[in-house]
């Protein structure tokens, strides 16, 4: 508590000059003294908050936050979740499917073909019933002009959200030695942006392969409902349809897709695990949140839902297909199931995870217009591990951004990761492993990914 005495030594210091004007200044910092002391008592490491001065208490709460996270978490990447979020953002969160969007993700890059020094667009995913959507943008289209403009790293962001405008698509055409140059394809108009809501369920699907039922779910937000509440069930429910749905057709192997998946519910995250895990788990330990030390109970157990036991699949082997934005509850999945199906029998097949195994809860008062987002928790499995911090490895690494060749939709069984994961499943072998498509094919350097303006959903809590 020395720094909020600090604090209020410097508060009785402005009475001393003859007029008192202690409640004054205290008007000027009692928002950042509530921040002190909501971190001082649930910061999972308030003992590692920076020593506090004078003037830090008149910077902003979004500065003064800063200023105390401990920059030797995780390992030495320091805390980069803790946050304050504005309460007229609150409602529609900082996420693509809750702001004001064109409704698809992409990724700027440099010219792939290295032949021009031109920049261009490539989408990873289209939101239904968005204004994308509706101008028939797909996956892997090429964007290399906004209106006028050719596509730069100074204007991309006009491919977010924006009037009325047109995208120029251009398309890569092959000659027989396999040299790739552009071709003009349309410009095509595009409505104004609004709210889109993303259902987090994308697809979710069977196919029969080589006399296996395969089944495949991208799931792309461990989100409640549209309003993204604790209280929501809209989309838990769903959630449970799925996986009877699932269950009626008897697979023989799942595919879980995660790889524009960034987080959030826990209470998400482990209803998706109790669907997937072995019989024999349900009713045991998905996870356990460690808080600080001076925290009452310091540990808290969460438990596979015996509940869901109709619709559970009692798999004994899961493939989950994952990129760098595959994060946070995401993550959790993959290392909470990993003691009931062992670590091989999550096969891991994509990039490297991000890596962020802490858990993060609100508080807010009302005297202020934010909520305070502090990482509160480790979020261990049923072996106490939660040793991700630089990501989950795969199991078998592939990477579409390394592609020059077209980004199928997703669900499309020639598309890259999922064809692979196929073939691995009814052949045991992977076309693509041990000749990928060589990263020098694809000359171009990616800029920017929109992924990163959603951020790296933290864990809730609730």
């Amino acid at each position: 508590m020395k720094h909020i005495a600090y604090a209020l030594i410097l508060l009785l210091t402005l009475t001393s000059c003859g007029e008192d004007r202690s409640g004054e200044y205290y008007a000027l910092i009692e928002d950042n003294l509530w921040i002190e002391q909501v971190m001082k008592e649930h910061y999972l490491w308030y003992d590692n908050i920076p020593e506090i001065k004078k003037d830090d208490y008149f910077a902003t709460p979004e500065n003064f936050l800063q200023k105390m996270l401990y920059s030797g978490a995780q390992d030495g990447k320091g805390d980069k979740y803790s946050r304050i979020e504005m309460k007229n953002d609150a409602a529609r969160s900082l996420y693509l499917q809750r702001s004001s969007t064109y409704g698809f993700d992409f990724e700027l890059m440099s010219d792939p073909t290295g032949t021009t020094s031109h920049t261009f667009a490539r989408i990873l995913f289209v939101l239904p019933d968005s204004p994308a959507s509706e101008a028939k943008l797909e996956r892997g289209n090429w964007i290399s002009a906004i209106g006028k403009e050719t596509v730069t790293t100074s204007n991309y962001g006009y491919l977010m959200s924006g009037g009325e405008t047109t995208f120029a698509r251009e398309s890569l055409v092959f000659d027989a030695e396999g040299n790739a140059s552009w071709l003009a394809v349309d410009t095509v108009k595009v409505g104004p942006s609004r709210p889109v809501e993303l259902d987090p369920f994308y697809v979710n699907t069977i196919y029969t392969v080589e006399g296996k039922k395969i089944a495949y779910m991208v799931y792309n937000d461990f989100t409640t409902g549209p309003n993204d509440q604790a209280t929501d069930t809209e989309y838990r429910e769903e959630m449970r349809r799925i996986f009877a749905d699932f269950k009626s057709q008897s697979p023989d192997a799942f595919i879980l897709d995660l790889r524009y998946n960034p987080g959030g519910f826990l209470s998400c995250a482990n209803d998706l695990a109790s669907y997937l895990a072995p019989s024999s788990a349900l009713g045991k330990v998905f996870c356990t949140t460690l808080y600080n030390d001076i925290t009452t109970p310091q540990k808290e157990e969460i438990l596979l839902n015996p509940q869901l036991a109709a619709e559970n699949l009692n798999l004994s082997k899961l493939y989950v297909l994952t990129s760098r934005f595959t994060a946070s509850a995401s993550e959790a999945v993959i290392n909470c199931l990993r003691p009931y199906m062992g670590e091989e029998n999550v096969v891991v097949i994509g990039e490297t995870t991000y890596g962020k195994n802490v858990a993060m809860e609100p508080y807010e008062d009302e005297r202020f217009n934010f909520i305070l987002w502090p990482v509160v928790a480790y979020v261990l499995n049923s072996a106490g591990e939660a040793d991700y911090v630089n990501g989950i490895t795969p199991t078998f690494a592939l990477s579409e951004r390394n592609l020059i060749s077209p980004l199928y939709p997703l669900g499309d069984p020639n598309e890259y990761l999922l064809r692979n994961t196929i073939a691995y499943i009814t052949t045991g072998t992977m076309p693509d492993l041990k000749q990928p498509e060589s990263p020098a094919s694809m000359k171009g350097r990616v800029l920017y990914n929109s992924m990163s303006e959603r951020g790296m959903r933290g864990i809730r809590l609730r």
